[in-house]
C-alpha cells in the first residue's frame, strides 16, 4: 500500500503478509525516461518472524556530481537496518555500478530514495525484493527457519554448491552459520572454495576481533583445523570420513563478501594402505594471496605451486 512519508518524502509499504516478492523502481517521465529531480521516496519492506528482507539490483544509474566513488548529497540510494525500532543508516548507494545484493539484519529493511541532480544519465534503478528465510542459501535442507544450519546428505546429490548468507553482497553480521555434510559409509567430503573473503586478521580469533571459517570432523571443535579469515586466491579442505561441519561465523564489526564452494562426496579408495593413512589424517590445501601461511601444524596448509 501507499501513504504519504514525513518530510515531503512518498512511503511505499511493502509486507510479507500480503506480498512475497516483488520489483520496485522510482516513477520516470513518460517524455524524457528519467525520473524528476528533488524527489524522496521510502520504500519500506515489513516480513514477519524469522523472515530477512533480499534487494538484488538489476539496473542502477544514479549518476554523481561528486566522482564516481563519492556520492555526496545528490542522486542517493540509502539502505537502513531497523535496530531496536530505530533506523540505522548502513549503506549509500549512487554511480552507475550494479550494487551487491542487500539482506536485512532482521524483519525490517528501508530503502531511502533522494534525488537533486537531473541529466540525461539519471536512469534510477530496478530492484527486486524478496522475503526469505533461508539467509538468501539456496542449497541444503533447513530443518529450523529461524536459524542458519544447512545440511547436505550423499543420498540427495553427490556434489553441489554451497555459499556464504547473501552471496556474493555482503554477510549479515552476528550470524553464525553451519553447513553439515552426511556422508555414505565409505565416503570422505571434498570442499573447494572458488571464492573466500572473510573480514579478519590471522589468526582469526576473539583477540584480532575476527570473522571466521572453521572447519571439523566432528559436531563440537577439531584441534587438528585453524580457523580461516581473510582473502584466499583457493582453498581446499577434506574430511577424516562421512561426517563434516563447516561453521561461518561474523561479529559486530566489520563485513566481507563471504564465501562460494564446490563439495563432493567421495568414496573412499582401498586399493593400498597408503591411500588409507592419507584418508584418515585429513588434507587442507590453500593458496593465499598472503606472503607467510601456518607452520608447524599437522594437517593445515601448504602452498600449492
Amino acid at each position: 500500500m501507499e501513504a504519504p512519508g514525513t518530510g515531503g518524502c512518498n512511503r511505499v509499504v511493502f509486507s510479507s503478509s500480503r506480498i512475497r516478492n516483488g520489483s520496485i523502481a522510482p516513477s520516470h517521465s513518460k517524455h524524457s525516461g528519467l525520473f524528476p529531480s528533488s524527489l524522496c521516496q521510502l520504500y519500506e519492506f515489513v516480513g514477519d518472524g524469522a523472515e530477512r528482507v533480499q534487494i538484488i539490483f538489476s539496473e542502477f544509474r544514479l549518476p554523481s556530481k561528486s566522482g564516481p566513488t563519492e556520492c555526496g548529497d545528490t542522486d542517493i540510494l540509502m539502505v537502513y537496518y531497523i535496530v531496536n525500532g530505530h533506523e540505522e543508516l548502513v549503506e549509500t548507494l549512487c554511480g552507475d555500478t550494479l550494487p551487491k545484493p542487500i539482506l536485512s539484519d532482521g524483519p525490517r529493511l528501508l530503502l531511502e530514495l533522494r534525488s537533486s541532480y537531473n541529466n540525461t544519465e539519471n536512469k534510477g534503478f530496478t530492484g527486486d525484493f524478496f522475503f526469505l528465510t533461508n539467509f538468501g542459501i539456496p542449497t541444503g535442507y533447513q530443518p529450523n527457519q529461524s536459524e542458519c544450519t544447512f545440511h547436505y546428505f550423499r543420498n540427495t546429490t553427490s556434489e553441489g554448491w554451497i555459499q556464504s548468507p547473501n552471496f556474493p553482497g555482503a554477510y549479515p553480521r552476528n550470524i553464525i552459520c553451519n553447513y553439515f555434510f552426511h556422508g555414505g559409509a565409505n565416503d570422505f567430503v571434498n570442499v573447494r572454495f572458488t571464492y573466500f573473503d572473510i573480514e579478519g586478521i590471522r589468526p582469526c580469533d576473539e583477540d584480532t576481533a575476527s570473522d571466521y571459517v572453521e572447519f571439523s570432523n566432528f559436531v563440537t571443535r577439531d584441534r587438528k583445523f585453524v580457523m580461516y579469515c581473510g582473502n584466499w586466491r583457493e582453498l581446499a579442505v577434506r574430511s577424516d570420513g562421512r561426517f563434516f561441519r563447516i561453521t561461518m561465523a561474523s561479529n559486530d564489526r566489520l563485513d566481507g563478501t563471504g564465501f562460494r564452494a564446490l563439495y563432493m562426496f567421495e568414496p573412499v579408495q582401498i586399493e593400498t594402505t597408503e591411500r588409507i593413512e592419507e584418508a584418515s589424517i585429513g588434507k587442507v590445501t590453500t593458496t593465499s594471496a598472503a606472503s607467510r601461511l601456518y607452520e608447524g601444524i599437522e594437517g593445515q596448509a601448504v602452498l600449492l605451486t
